[in-house]
């Protein structure tokens, strides 16, 4: 069979929009079982930082700075998180849009 070389480049372009689009899914897959494990490696930090009695009565973010370094350990790491996150949704994003406008 014979095919055109406009029909070469038309299946190129899909198969490589195929693979790109796998990789980005896989990509984010990733990034989110990271998330995911992150977050629930620092439940247990988080329930450490919250023995003891609060020094306001009532107040939960007083639970959070009882214990001293460890909560801002915690809290650091969820703000990275957090932020490595939306990085990578606008990145995605972004990448969606231009691809949507060039098509």
């Amino acid at each position: 069979m014979k095919h055109s070389y406009e029909q070469i480049q038309k299946e190129i372009r899909r198969r490589t929009r195929q693979y790109r689009r796998r990789q980005e899914q896989v990509t984010l897959a990733i990034l989110g079982m990271l998330c995911l494990l992150l977050s629930g490696g620092m439940l247990p930090l988080l329930s450490r930082a919250g023995m003891g009695s609060s020094t306001v009565p009532g107040g939960y973010s007083s639970v959070l700075l009882h214990s001293g370094a460890s909560a801002y350990v915690v809290i650091g790491i969820a703000a990275f998180v957090a932020g490595c996150t939306i990085t990578a949704l606008c990145l995605y994003l972004k990448k969606w849009k231009r691809r949507d406008r060039d098509e």
